[in-house]
């Protein structure tokens, strides 16, 4: 009974060992198998993907690449896992597996299966022993795990990597990838999985025959740069038109002009198409022909103006526009829509035409309508643009003598101001005022045109300014500015210029050469008043004006922290003062000389009132801000005044190597030593100042060769469709209307940046070429607007008025 246990025994352990054997093999196959299968997905999928791309979704391609894909990989399935899963393995194949690849097994295993088997006549003791050899053999090499474990290990790792990257690429990869992959799932709709389409507008629709209409078309999931309109008319020959990109970016567009028949059309591009959509044309009243009137505001001086074949409005706020509308057919009513506007009603004249009037106020958009027998209306003409164009605020400067000047206090001054306008200037005032006091206004000119007359576009007019008549005396000053209305009432109709002084010095000053000199102007080299802390102090009065000058241009941040900054400027402009004065007294010199004693006196005087223009500034007062600055500002003068009469008096031989001329220079040091402080900021901040207007006129003559680069396209364009637009109802051109408006934004975006540089550098060759910039922009809108030679001829006035500004900024 022992004996038949361990022979029991030992076979069973034998046939365990033969099982795991087979369980690993067919585990090594299946690990194969799924390696196979894995690769075979991947390379279905990459191949389906880019032929789909290729077709475009086309759904015969999508259902095509679902067959291809799916049947590549079920058939690899199939082949790498299934079939040798259905294979069946005898134990005698899976001994002999095992002893091929275990050479110290010697036929054991499958000499013990055998004698196990009694196929051979053996004692049971002799099948006992061979069996036990067997699996002594068998658990010397591991039961045979050395054989199929490396490869196991390396087919399960292999299919884990590949599993872990088709998970990665249908989770995170390229969104074509997904796109596509989405696409082969086979419960989806073959023709709504395509992720690239062409939206087409508007549709299905009727129109009246002999109409104008746009079909806009917008790509979803691609771009391109080549998009097509292809129609199929009901009679005659089908058209294929290239379509051009709306410069809001919201597509492409194209104009089908003078519809006579019905048509069938669809949009392409780079292998997508679009649905196929119908226009119906039928016999409905329509706008044949527009004529309009312009009766430009008075105060313009401009005659009546009359457009044949228009359609665009491209006029100044406030012309007056009245309309012929010339139908196709006769029709009983007419309206006329202008966007934000009641409908206005159309009169219809004997001939047929029908008339309307509505006064240009804003940008924006009219149409018409015209009425059926029934009392219905029909829209009978697309959508024309409402433009305005820019009247410019007068141009003012000073000619004479347009800077600060010294004068004694029995001159006579005369000071001379230009205003240029485009169509008029109404009025041209001076402005001044003696040491910050009250403003005083002189008329140089009022319009007194009439209403038979025209204004003058160019106003050049003076004034003598009598300081005997003022009463001044050396130290004082005078601040003048001019200021300029348009004809015309509105926003941007008054202009004011920069604020200038007249500074009162003695009647008779002599100065020493710079080497004969004992002392030197207070913190100036030679003599040079521009480096004395009154300019300082002119540079504060003088940016306090221009915030209260260009308050409408700002935002109220903008407008805080620029009076912010003129606050602190002054701020250090009185520490200087306050501590010029500190010095002197604790150096001695207000008791050493008496002169030096009114200098002393006078400088607290000077900090007091600019502590007040401080607090006015933090205060958010500019205007009340002013008047202390300027008595501050004359106050210092006065200083300096006092100062240079001192240094004059102490000429070689007269005192001037005695204490008197110590004193001098060390007044002298004190001025220096606080201006130095302040005098390299102002010096580095002017030099960046200057450095970034030239940069921006450098990037301004680059945007310009740009802009004329693209209005002679635009010229040439409108030449080429000259003949087939002019007549036509569309007389704006779609898409090249909207260009010229573009280029027209660009350039009055220019223009606004060339009178800003003009304004704080004072040149009026910039303010001139900012004009001509403009008179640019208004002939781009009025060729956007114009049709035929009319459009053609503005939009080559645009290019010359552009390349004679190029020219005067290079």
């Amino acid at each position: 009974m022992r004996r038949q246990r361990d022979r029991t025994g030992a076979g069973g352990e034998l046939r365990a060992v033969i099982r795991g054997v087979r369980r690993r093999w067919r585990a090594r196959r299946i690990a194969r198998g799924g390696v196979v299968v894995m690769a075979s997905l991947l390379l279905a999928l990459g191949v389906s993907v880019v032929g789909l791309e290729a077709t475009r979704f086309t759904p015969g391609a999508v259902v095509a690449f679902r067959w291809l894909a799916w049947g590549a990989v079920a058939v690899a399935l199939v082949l790498a896992v299934v079939r040798p899963l259905l294979r069946r393995v005898s134990d005698e194949q899976v001994a002999l597996y095992l002893e091929e690849r275990e050479p110290s097994l010697k036929a054991s295993v499958l000499g013990a299966l055998e004698a196990g088997r009694g196929h051979v006549a053996l004692s049971p003791a002799l099948v006992e022993q061979v069996v036990r050899r067997a699996v002594e053999g068998a658990r010397a090499v591991e039961g045979g795990r050395r054989i199929d474990g490396p490869g196991l290990y390396r087919a399960s790792g292999l299919l884990t990597g590949l599993t872990v990257a088709t998970l990665f690429l249908l989770l995170f990869g390229p969104l074509g990838f997904r796109q596509g992959v989405t696409a082969l799932l086979p419960n989806r709709d073959a023709a709504a999985v395509n992720p690239y389409a062409i939206l087409a507008a508007p549709g299905d629709l009727v129109v009246a025959r002999g109409s104008d209409q746009f079909i806009q078309a917008e790509l979803v999931g691609f771009t391109s740069e080549e998009v097509y309109l292809v129609t199929r008319p009901d009679q005659g020959n089908g058209q294929r038109m290239t379509m051009i990109p709306r410069l809001d970016g919201a597509g492409f567009e194209v104009l089908l002009v003078g519809l006579e028949a019905g048509l069938a059309y669809h949009v392409e591009s780079d292998g997508v198409r679009s649905a196929t959509y119908r226009i119906d044309v039928v016999d409905l009243p329509y706008v044949d022909r527009m004529d309009h009137e312009y009766r430009f505001p008075r105060y313009t001086g401009l005659p009546v103006r009359t457009v044949e074949g228009a359609g665009d409005v491209a006029v100044l706020a406030g012309t007056t526009v009245t309309l012929t509308v010339h139908p196709t057919r006769g029709t009983p009513a007419g309206r006329l829509l202008v966007e934000g506007e009641e409908p206005r009603a159309l009169e219809v004249q004997a001939d047929g035409t029908l008339t309307g009037t509505f006064t240009v106020t804003r940008r924006g958009f009219y149409r018409i309508e015209l009425g059926l027998a029934d009392g219905s209306f029909v829209s009978a003409s697309p959508e024309y643009t409402v433009d305005l164009l820019a009247d410019q605020p007068p141009s003012l400067s000073f000619t004479r003598p347009g800077r600060d000047v010294p004068a004694s206090p029995i001159e006579e001054v005369y000071l001379e101001a230009e205003a240029l306008d485009d169509y008029g200037i109404g009025e041209l005032l001076l402005v001044y005022s003696v040491n910050g006091a009250a403003e005083d206004t002189v008329s140089l000119h009022a319009d007194r045109s009439g209403a038979g007359g025209r204004p003058l576009a160019t106003v050049t007019a003076g004034h003598t300014l009598y300081l005997e008549d003022f009463e001044v005396e050396p130290g004082d000053l005078v601040s003048y500015y001019a200021l300029a209305r348009d004809v015309r009432q509105g926003p941007g109709a008054e202009v004011v210029s920069d604020i200038y002084f007249v500074n009162v010095q003695p009647f008779r000053r002599d100065f020493r050469q710079a080497e004969q000199q004992g002392g030197q102007m207070p913190g100036g080299q030679q003599g040079q008043p521009e480096e004395a802390l009154s300019e300082l102090q002119k540079q504060v009065v003088a940016a306090t004006f221009n915030l209260l000058r260009d308050r409408e241009r700002y935002t109220a941040d903008e407008f805080g922290e620029g009076v912010t900054a003129v606050a602190l400027a002054q701020g250090r402009v009185r520490e200087q003062v306050a501590t010029l004065a500190e010095r002197m007294n604790n150096r001695g010199l207000a008791a050493a000389e008496e002169r030096f004693r009114e200098i002393a006196e006078m400088l607290p005087e000077a900090v007091a009132a600019m502590e007040e223009a401080e607090a006015r500034l933090r205060d958010a007062e500019p205007r009340a801000a002013l008047a202390p600055e300027q008595q501050a500002l004359r106050v210092i003068q006065k200083a300096e005044e006092s100062y240079e009469r001192f240094v004059g008096q102490q000429q070689p031989g007269q005192g001037g190597g005695g204490q008197g001329g110590a004193d001098a220079d060390d007044l002298a040091d004190l001025f220096e030593l606080e201006l130095d402080q302040l005098q390299n900021q102002y010096e580095t901040v002017q030099r960046g100042e200057r450095q970034q207007a030239n940069e921006e006129v450098d990037e301004l003559l680059e945007r310009l060769r740009e802009l004329a680069r693209r209005q002679q396209q635009e010229a040439e364009r409108q030449r080429a469709r000259a003949a087939q637009q002019q007549g036509s109802a569309s007389a704006g051109g779609g898409a090249s209307a909207q260009s010229q408006r573009e280029l027209a934004d660009e350039a009055e975006e220019a223009s606004r940046q060339l009178q800003r540089l003009a304004r704080e550098t004072g040149d009026r060759e910039l303010a001139a070429t900012a004009r001509q910039l403009q008179e640019a922009a208004d002939a781009m809108r009025r060729a956007a607007a114009d049709a035929g030679n009319a459009g053609t001829a503005e939009a080559q006035r645009a290019l010359e008025r552009l390349e004679d500004a190029q020219r005067r900024l290079r």
